[in-house]
């Protein structure tokens, strides 16, 4: 049997064969794979925590407006008393109750902001926290804050409207009964039970989604600056 000698490369000539380009190219995509595969998994990393970093904040910044704004809350006179000019009287309110995963707060407070020069506006203002189905999204229930400057006969009517948290699980507000010496979970100062009285503590507590699902507590405690009415404290004009 003759064996054929090998071909040797010409002399002065330099290059690669078929296989070798095949095989570098092979390398040269598994590592762009590996390194592409670990900037794509460190990206998706940074925005998962940007995102969760975002609601987190959201979540405090909305509980800390109600914490301020709960602080100073007020009453002048839960109850109705008759006037000497004939003219209604405004009974102040204070009233917390339980309304499905989201409840229903409504309250005076001195934390009106005068965004204009010479606004016809005081500091007092009549707030109301309540839930509301997202109008894009059904399935998720907003945080919604309704402010009202000028008061009227019906409180709960009128007022500027705005979401203060989108996409909330739960929102519950606990009130401190010293009487009970433990945390109630309704309160109005136009009942006899509780007639002119405030909490003097207020718990504050927040569920929302997480990123897998799962739930995110948040929870706070205010203290209510004013605990009685006005009127004991001011004088009628003579």
């Amino acid at each position: 049997m003759t064996r054929h000698p090998r071909r040797a490369r010409p002399h002065g000539t330099s290059g690669f064969t078929l296989v070798e380009v095949l095989i570098a190219v092979s390398i040269v995509a598994i590592i762009g794979s590996l390194v592409f595969g670990s900037f794509a998994r460190t990206f998706e990393s940074r925005d998962v925590a940007t995102r969760l970093q975002e609601r987190a904040h959201l979540v405090r910044q909305a509980m800390e407006r109600m914490a301020r704004e709960l602080s100073m809350a007020f009453i002048y006179d839960c109850q109705e008393r008759p006037s000497a000019t004939g003219e209604p009287k405004l009974r102040s309110t204070f009233r917390m109750e339980r309304e499905g995963k989201v409840d229903r707060a409504l309250f005076l407070s001195f934390s009106h902001q005068r965004l204009q020069r010479d606004a016809r506006e005081s500091d007092q203002c009549l707030v109301s926290y309540y839930g509301e189905n997202d109008p894009v999204e059904l399935s998720q229930t907003n945080l919604v804050r309704r402010e009202k400057v000028r008061f009227s006969g019906d409180p709960d009517e009128g007022g500027a409207v705005e979401v203060l948290l989108p996409d909330v699980e739960s929102v519950h507000f606990d009130m401190w009964d010293e009487s009970k010496q433990d945390w109630v979970e309704e309160w109005n100062c136009q009942q006899i039970e509780r007639l002119n009285q405030l909490p003097r503590l207020i718990r504050i507590r927040v569920v929302v989604r997480g990123e897998g699902g799962e739930e995110v507590p948040y929870s706070t405690v205010t203290r209510l600056f004013v605990n009685k009415p006005l009127f004991n404290w001011m004088k009628p004009s003579s």
